[in-house]
């Protein structure tokens, strides 16, 4: 039987002469070891970041308000200012005309913006609507009182339009000439 001297390295493998690559581990230097614990530092770091973002509901829909007077009128609108497909994206808009409203009140909203949401109601139903590729164009029968108030119910569309989107909302006069108008931006995220 032989024994093995255990004073004397093991040489390594070989395959047919060869040094066996498998059996050696390949050489890491120092600056190799920090460089990749930094980065699984950063990336541990920026997980945190992100899951306490999270639950601050940082990432989550965000609304903002655009406001405008002109002529009489004062325009107010509540819109999605983030959001993300799929995602509610309530709107609000709302008109005052001092010393009330003489007749129907036009509201226009512009096309490309209407193309991110997928309106699902709009209250109160408009009298007429009509619709170019600029804008679309609601009527509203006159309030009672100098206040007109119209929700849209609407979702972030589903298919994604990733990007910032500048829309536009006018209130048209009796006379057929934009009277106040006020100008939004809104960010989708993935």
């Amino acid at each position: 039987m032989r024994t093995l001297d255990r004073t004397q390295p093991a040489s390594p493998s070989t395959v047919d002469g060869a040094p066996d690559a498998v059996a050696a581990p390949e050489r890491v230097t120092r600056r190799q070891l920090r460089r990749s614990r930094a980065l699984r530092r950063v990336g541990l770091v920026l997980l945190v970041a992100l899951l306490v973002a999270g639950a601050l509901n940082l990432l989550g829909g965000r609304t903002a308000q655009a406001t405008a007077s002109a002529n009489g009128y004062q325009l107010q609108v509540t819109y999605p200012r983030t959001g993300r497909p799929g995602q509610t994206a309530p709107m609000q808009i709302q008109v005052q005309k001092q010393g009330g409203f003489q007749g129907p009140v036009t509201v226009s909203v512009s096309s490309d913006y209407l193309d991110i949401l997928d309106v699902r109601n709009l209250v109160p139903d408009p009298q007429q609507s009509t619709s170019s590729d600029k804008a679309v164009t609601w009527q509203f029968n006159q309030p009672p009182g100098d206040t007109l108030g119209i929700t849209i119910s609407a979702d972030f569309e589903a298919a994604e339009h990733m990007g910032v989107h500048h829309g536009a909302i006018t209130v048209i006069d009796s006379n057929g000439n934009p009277a106040v108008a006020t100008h939004f931006t809104t960010w989708e995220a993935p």
